[in-house]
């Protein structure tokens, strides 16, 4: 094993029919099946059952977001020291309290289990990541980060529609119980189906994590800061909008379920820009296919502000914001893997998503705190947003096409 990189698939073989793509790709779906009612129903209990403002929900996503990003940091070096499997079966235990949130009221209740929650996300992400990037090879990452990421938004869309379908018999507890016995039932299935991932013996010069040194090489790279540019502008207006939305269809509506069914739907349809988004970069590349995701994040936000009141725009719309901005989400391990040099794969990945958790961080807050004060400011402040993000986009699209030539 001492030929094979730090938490590579080492002598297994790559590609879209290897055993550990598939694995990772089922446990995908079942992982976003499971915690589908924590993401699209959080902003509705805690509005509907525990009769508190938006705001509150955006407290929650702040404190499970932020130290997921600060768990992923860890996750990225335990990645190269533990090996991708191990890390990741820390993450899919944590995440088994998921649904333990819908049987409290109890703010520090509350808080703790969406610490844990928080905290098994960065795990989970970081080594979910590097294992794509390792089993689907580079020259199927498009499709391969399609397949991925459709797999958990295929689960999310049948979670929340499943939900939406028994919410009106079962109770929100009734609903976390199932999350959580599903959740402990996949973390078996990732010890007994996932393959391991061979890793080097420690050395005695880094005993430790040493994370400092070990993540201060990629903070002084131009191509790392227009990354982390677009992570964080692009990210922080999905994280308004993710809490906005559901929000404000259940206030137009005044329907729990139908709130449960936007999630179903747009979702649903993300999916289908998914696998074209990744066809598309296989084929054509990653530039065109990433500017007209991104511009079409800034098209959905600018009507979305116009739209606020209608269920039809919300729908519509929200499902336009849905399918682009995960479009874009596809193509970023391809961008993580164009990015980093020799070594530097799960640590960008770690960094890439402690970035994505502070945007979410600051996205939720300000989102429950704009969306009180008028339901168009979340998607008004999010174009200005994600038009930086575009633009960040495109200047490292056009870097990582000049570095062959300039090397």
């Amino acid at each position: 094993m001492s030929g094979a990189p730090p938490g590579s698939l080492g002598p297994a073989p790559a590609g879209l029919w290897s055993r550990a793509f598939v694995v990772l790709c089922g446990l995908s779906f079942l992982g976003g099946f499971a915690t589908a009612p924590y993401h699209s129903l959080l902003p509705v209990y805690v509005d509907a059952d525990l009769g508190r403002l938006a705001v509150f929900t955006g407290y929650l996503r702040a404190v499970a977001l932020a130290l997921g990003g600060i768990c992923a940091i860890v996750a990225g070096r335990l990645c190269d020291l533990l090996g991708l499997k191990v890390t990741l079966l820390l993450g899919l235990a944590g995440s088994a309290v998921t649904g333990l949130v819908f049987h409290t009221g109890d703010v520090l209740l509350l808080t703790l289990l969406t610490l844990v929650a928080g905290a098994a996300s960065g795990p989970v992400s970081t080594s979910g990541q590097s294992y794509l990037i390792a089993s689907a090879g580079p020259a199927r990452l498009g499709l391969g980060g399609a397949l991925y990421f459709l797999s958990s938004t295929l689960g999310q869309s049948a979670g929340n529609l499943c939900t939406g379908l028994v919410k009106e018999d079962w109770s929100f507890g009734e609903i976390g119980t199932a999350m959580a016995l599903l959740s402990a039932a996949l973390v078996v299935a990732g010890v007994l189906l996932l393959p391991s991932t061979p890793v080097r013996a420690f050395r005695r010069a880094t005993p430790r994590l040493a994370l400092w040194s070990s993540y201060r090489p990629l903070l002084a790279q131009r191509n790392v800061h227009l990354l982390v540019g677009l992570r964080l502008t692009i990210t922080g207006f999905w994280g308004m909008a993710s809490l906005a939305l559901p929000l404000l269809v259940y206030r137009a509506s005044g329907s729990a379920a139908t709130a449960a069914f936007f999630g179903s739907v747009s979702l649903a349809v993300a999916a289908s820009g998914q696998l074209l988004t990744g066809l598309l970069r296989d084929r054509f590349g990653r530039t065109r296919p990433l500017l007209l995701s991104a511009a079409g994040i800034v098209a959905s936000a600018v009507g979305l502000a116009f739209g606020t009141g209608s269920v039809t725009a919300l729908f519509l719309l929200g499902t336009a914001l849905s399918t682009t901005a995960w479009a874009v989400s596809v193509l970023v391990p391809g961008l993580i893997d164009e990015v980093a040099a020799a070594g530097e794969r799960n640590r960008l990945v770690g960094l890439g998503h402690m970035v994505w958790s502070g945007a979410m961080v600051a996205g939720s807050v300000a989102g429950g705190w704009l969306v009180e004060i008028a339901p168009h400011l979340p998607f008004a402040a999010g174009a200005v947003s994600s038009t930086v993000g575009a633009l960040c986009l495109w200047r490292l699209c056009v870097r990582l096409d000049a570095r062959p030539a300039a090397g």
